[in-house]
This record gives structure tokens, sequence and C-alpha cells, in this order.
């Protein structure tokens, strides 16, 4: 039996089952266990979760009836997903192993995943669908949201971004190397490293091993989305300035505001959990940043001994993640109905006004405010930062980016900074 699927199998039960974030369980799975091919793994792996709505609804033209168990299920994906939709996988190895693992794991029902798949082979590996929602394994309120917002070309461009493998990206911690200089010494480890277009601070960085590196270790980079990064750069925080991170865990942008400032001022970086305020601390350490201070806050109820005191707020929000589906596949996965979307982004939307209207009171007079989500979903961006400012006068919109996802570009992303021009309307 291919250990690599072996491995890639555990994952998706795992995911299926247990209903595990699929990033920490490839992430506990690759730590524990020893693939000979990480990229095989992980290209198996997301691309079943990508394409899952796609896979089921091909899968049951060829079941008499559609009730599965779980492991069935899962491997029938892989087996799909691999004579389908992966290149480089030979029919003969994508359908033997498949069935070694259902010879493994599922005694008894070899001859049925077998008899399934040579029936999916000869029907010429066709997958069809019923609409864009299946296509690309959308959820219904998903396609109807963007359909509204944004029409249906774009709804299906948008959908579409969704299915390819999310970029590797880090951010040079430019307080000890540049960009320039990191991307020599990857590429030295035999690494491929290319220039971020959207970010003068990241990489998008391809081949296994990455994180394994003594220029990790060694606090020489982070993780980070460059659409992330960029929202830190379109805030500016300056040398010398106080920043209040209110939503900062993992320390992503936390950690870039204080590369920006050369590690000099002061950050205070909260989060409601204790347990994601110590990942802030810890990456901060790694890193080597001084300046970070820690601690457990809920950013959505206004603390008073903050008021008026910072340079810069960074209000990185709660939201539908809606920009990050081919990174986050769950996300696209799970079905509402049209009221319980209705509901779930009416409830969003009422915690974002509410941190946004406290981040602005953190703020000093002259000072902004950068509110940001990873989001496509207008109800969450430009409608909460627009009704803010037409509701309170004194603050203004100094900067507004939104990015689309895109096939080869960037997650999507929401960026806004937010001036405070007066203290003469106290909020």
């Amino acid at each position: 039996m291919d250990k690599d699927r072996r491995l890639a199998f555990l994952i998706l039960k795992e995911i299926s089952s247990k209903g595990t974030w699929s990033n920490l369980a490839v992430k506990d799975a690759l730590s524990s266990q020893k693939a000979s091919s990480e990229a095989f793994v992980r290209e198996l792996v997301y691309g079943c979760i990508r394409n899952q709505k796609l896979l089921d609804f091909n899968i049951e033209r060829f079941l008499r009836s559609p009730r599965l168990k779980t492991t069935e299920r899962v491997l029938l994906r892989m087996g799909f997903f691999q004579l389908a939709l992966m290149d480089g996988v030979a029919d003969h190895a994508a359908v033997n192993e498949t069935v070694a693992l259902a010879s493994a794991f599922m005694k008894g029902r070899q001859g049925f995943i077998n008899a399934v798949l040579r029936s999916f082979q000869r029907d010429g590996k066709r997958l069809l669908d019923d609409g864009c929602a299946v296509r690309y394994s959308c959820a219904d309120w998903i396609e109807r949201l963007w359909t509204k917002a944004y029409g249906p070309e774009r709804a299906e461009e948008f959908m579409k971004a969704s299915c390819r493998p999310a970029p590797f990206t880090i951010r040079a911690n430019t307080v000890r190397i540049s960009r320039d200089a990191l991307a020599e010494r990857l590429r030295a480890l035999g690494l491929e490293a290319e220039d971020s277009a959207l970010s003068k601070r990241c990489l998008t960085v391809k081949g296994g091993g990455t994180l394994e590196t003594e220029e990790y270790k060694n606090g020489l980079f982070s993780v980070q989305g460059e659409a992330s990064a960029n929202a830190v750069e379109l805030l500016a925080p300056l040398p010398g300035e106080s920043v209040l991170d209110l939503c900062a865990a993992p320390g992503g942008k936390t950690c870039a505001a204080a590369e920006m400032m050369e590690d000099r001022g002061r950050i205070a970086a909260f989060d409601v959990y204790a347990h994601r305020a110590e990942l802030i601390k810890k990456e901060a350490e790694r890193l080597g940043h001084g300046i970070i201070v820690t601690g457990t806050m809920d950013a959505s109820v206004f603390e008073p001994s903050l008021e008026g005191l910072w340079d810069a707020v960074i209000a990185d929000v709660p939201c539908s993640g809606l920009g990050t589906l081919s990174r986050n596949p769950e996300i696209k996965l799970q079905e509402m109905s049209p009221g319980e979307a209705e509901k779930y982004i009416a409830e969003l939307a009422l915690t974002q006004r509410e941190i946004l209207k406290n981040a602005a009171r953190y703020v000093k007079e002259g000072g902004r405010v950068l509110y940001s989500t990873c989001t496509v979903d207008p109800f969450e961006n430009e409608q909460i930062t627009e009704g803010f400012i037409s509701e309170h006068p004194g603050y203004s919109i100094e900067k507004q980016q939104q990015i689309y996802p895109s096939e080869d570009g960037p997650d999507g992303f929401y960026s806004c900074v937010i001036r405070r021009s007066d203290d003469k309307h106290r909020l």
C-alpha cells in the first residue's frame, strides 16, 4: 500500500468523521508521520475537499443507493479525484491503491469500491454537474450571495478560484533580512521563491520543508498571505508609534507591524482566548520582536482604559472568510438555508460594527484605524466602513481596497484605513 495515499486517507477520514479543520489535520499528520511526498499528500487531501460537492454528485451517479459509510465515501472521493482531476496519476494506480486501502480499512467492501471506480472509468471519467455550485463545490448560499452582489459572471469567477491550490506565501522579517536576501537563501536550498506583486515584503514559495529550514527556525520569515501583509502596509505604522491590535491571533499582522516599525515603539496585541494570545507571544519571540505585549480581551466590548491612547489600531474582525475558500475549503461546504445565511451574516456584521466603533474610540486624534476582513462580501466590508463614516463626523476613509479571489492571484481581502481627523465629535 502506498504510504502517501494511506496518510491522505487517514487525514480525510479524520476531517470527515470529526470535523477537524483540514489545515490542522494536515499539519498534525505530516509532523507525526513521514511522507514520501508531502506535496502529493497535500494535493490529494485539499483536492478532495475543494471538489467534494462535485465528487459526491458524480459518485452518486454510480450508486444504487446514496447511503455510504464515511470510509466508503472518503475512498471513493480519493479514487474519483485521482482519476479525473489529479495530473500525473495513472488510472491503474488510482484504482488499485484505492482498492488496497479498502482492503486494509474496510474489509469486504473492496469489491464494491473497485466496481464503482471501474464504472467511472468506463464512463470516460466524466465529471457532470447541475450548475456552478456543484461544479465548483460551493454551498448554495455563497453562490446566491455573490450573484446578488456581483452578478453571475463574477460569482462564477470567485467560485472557480476556490478550486485552485492556495499559494504558499511568506513575509520576510525585515528587521533581520531583506526580501531579496531571503529569496537568495531559500533558492540556495533548492526552493522556488518569487516576489509578491502585492506586498513588497512577501515571497511566494514552492518546494517542501520550508518550515524546517534554519531560516524559519531563526526567525527570518513568517507564513502570511500577501493580501494580509499588504493590509498592514496600507496602515503604514511608523517607528516609535503606539499600535493596538484588537483581534490579533495568531499574530501575523502584529508582527508585520513590528517589522515596519523597526522594533521601535509599542504594540499591544489582544485576543479573546488566552491560548490564542499565547500564539502571538510565541511568534513574537521566534522573530525577536521585543515591543509586543499580549493579553486577552473581547474586542466587541469597550475598554475605557484604552480610549484615545493609540496612534494606530488594527481591527481584523471576525468574518465569513469567503476570500479564503481555496485555503479553508471547509467554509464553502457549509450549507445553510437562505434564512440561516441571512442571520449568520447579520450577526457577523453586528459584531464587526461594534469592534470598529470601539477601535475608533481607542485611536488618538489624527490617528488611524485599519479595518480588515478576509471576505468578499460588501455587507461585511464597504457597508460597515462607509456606514460608520456616514454616522460619525470627524472620521474619514483614507484608503480602501477590495482584493478579489482569482485563479492565479492572492486571497480575497478587504482593507480600509480610517483617519480620526479631529476631536470635536467623540463617540
